[in-house]
């Protein structure tokens, strides 16, 4: 009995391994995969094994082939269509937008700003990006040139109360009060509740107020006065 049991085990074993043999790499497990072979070569793998006839050989999609997403779920039968090209431009740019953070989370804002730049490069309308760009270039002191894509952000997506907002300190740093002022109301009609945008009108008024005191005070209106009245 434990002959018989040992024999079936020998002929299973054989009969594995030679299948195996016929599929040598497309299946494989390791690292390397299928990506390490050409077109050419995975189709003569597909077409030579037996084991693989009727299935379609396995190829990498080229650059200008469209896939088909579901789109929006409101409109009867909308789909998204893209290109693998355009799917890889995506990932590759987010791959960039990612290391800037990365590098800005750093304080290295000499190396974020390529990064960024690099992400614009790749998807030149993705208001995150620009927006990324633009606080970079505040925390640099270049301050003209952060609303200039802060600007190229809030075109894109003109409901975005944290790019309002980041404009308005740009503004704010450059002294223009009542153009950083009006930013700023623009973030809060759109989130009444954010702290940062009241934050940022607050430092604005408070500004303004101390310039007003101080503009009294040469004026002549002594300290001790609580009002000032004129008749």
């Amino acid at each position: 009995m434990i002959k018989s049991i040992l024999g079936w085990i020998g002929l299973c074993l054989l009969f594995g391994l030679g299948m195996a043999a016929d599929i040598p790499y497309v299946f494989d497990e390791s690292p390397s995969g299928p990506l390490d072979y050409s077109s050419d070569q995975l189709e003569d793998i597909s077409a030579s094994s037996p084991e693989l006839f009727g299935v379609p050989p396995v190829s990498q999609a080229a650059d200008n082939e469209t896939l088909v997403f579901p789109g929006n779920q409101d409109v009867p039968g909308g789909r998204i269509y893209k290109t693998v090209g355009e799917i890889k431009t995506a990932f590759d740019a987010r791959a960039w937008q990612d290391t800037g953070i990365i590098l800005y989370n750093q304080g290295n804002y000499g190396e974020a700003l390529p990064a960024f730049d690099n992400a614009i490069k790749l998807d030149p309308f993705n208001a995150d990006s620009l927006n990324c760009k633009g606080i970079v270039l505040y925390q640099l002191g270049r301050y003209r040139e952060a609303i200039k894509y802060f600007d190229q952000a809030i075109d894109l997506n003109p409901c975005s109360a944290g790019v309002w907002c980041n404009k308005a300190e740009a503004l704010y740093a450059l002294g223009e009060y009542q153009e950083a002022d009006d930013a700023c109301e623009m973030a809060i009609a759109m989130t009444p509740r954010s702290a940062y945008a009241w934050y940022i009108k607050g430092q604005i008024l408070k500004t303004e107020a101390e310039a007003a005191f101080a503009r009294a005070g040469m004026l002549g209106l002594k300290a001790e006065f609580n009002r000032y009245m004129v008749l």
